[in-house]
């Protein structure tokens, strides 16, 4: 097989750092994309649709040696390229492609292969959880720090939460993963805003974030309390996309309530009110923390 000369002078240092990468431009058959996918144990779950755009355009005779990678690392481990080999063993049809091996398997997340990758995706490569309600998190987390402490009916407009942006948040706030997971269990709150209070909530008080699932996710008898109440009114609206905000407003209000032992009969937000804080939480060193 041909092997590709770099064409640029490496300086000494560069020599060294990329010793073991090896570049060669390979027919790709249907048995050697077989023996290839025998590699393919840690990768984003396979799209059928994707997979079967590139078997037609295989069958079509439109895969063109484009300069885009079949990547393994230097272990040996395939991280991109994935639905194109699958696509070469269903449909039958080789194709030429330039294969690189001796990556360092950590740079997995900056590839950007023929389907994107998504923050959900990396996050679940690298063995979290809730990968896609995690990354939600993440999102609301970092909206809700660019937005001053305040929460939208979206987080448009806000930084993109990258898988390295991601990988800060959770650094600083690991406890964000436990709050995912918890929510989940609420049926009326299982959204990114409802993991981002459950989590701003147990960094003031671990006992009343407890509660704030506890009585979201059932009947209580004690129907004056003020989480009690929200579940009323957060069954009362719905799952309207547009009255996340109000929500959130209310979710805020009933837990400041429940600090100070207040009783109120109804939760209320308008819409030219102030967006409520979180009594308790230090704004300032939740800004600082990303």
């Amino acid at each position: 097989m041909p092997v590709l000369e770099l064409d640029f002078e490496m300086n000494a240092e560069m020599a060294e750092r990329y010793a073991d990468v090896r570049v060669s431009i390979v027919r790709i058959t249907p048995a050697v994309a077989s023996e290839m996918m025998k590699q393919n144990s840690n990768n984003r779950p396979l799209s059928k649709s994707h997979v079967k755009h590139f078997s037609d355009v295989l069958r079509r005779g439109e895969m063109l040696l484009n300069g885009e990678t079949i990547i393994f690392d230097y272990d040996g481990f395939l991280l991109n390229g994935q639905h194109r080999l699958t696509a070469c063993i269903e449909s039958g049809v080789s194709f030429d492609a330039i294969v690189v091996r001796g990556i360092d398997p950590d740079a997995f997340r900056t590839i950007d292969g023929g389907k994107k990758r998504s923050t959900a995706d990396a996050l679940s490569m690298q063995g979290e959880v809730n990968a896609t309600n995690l990354a939600a998190a993440a999102q609301a987390f970092v909206a809700f720090v660019e937005f001053g402490g305040n929460i939208q009916c979206s987080t448009g407009g806000a930084t993109k939460a990258t898988p390295q942006l991601v990988d800060r948040v959770l650094i600083a706030h690991p406890g964000l993963r436990e709050s995912v997971h918890a929510m989940r269990r609420s049926k009326l709150y299982d959204n990114q805003y409802g993991y981002l209070l459950h989590y701003l909530f147990s960094t003031v008080d671990k006992r009343l974030a407890a509660d704030f699932l506890e009585c979201l996710s059932g009947p209580h008898e004690d129907v004056g309390r003020p989480f009690v109440v929200l579940r009323e009114a957060l069954i009362a609206q719905g799952h309207r996309t547009d009255l996340r905000r109000h929500r959130a407003a209310k979710a805020i209000k009933a837990f400041n309530a429940e600090r100070t032992g207040a009783r109120p009969k109804m939760l209320k937000f308008s819409a030219g009110e102030e967006f409520p804080t979180i009594d308790g939480l230090d704004y300032e060193a939740i800004a600082e923390s990303v």
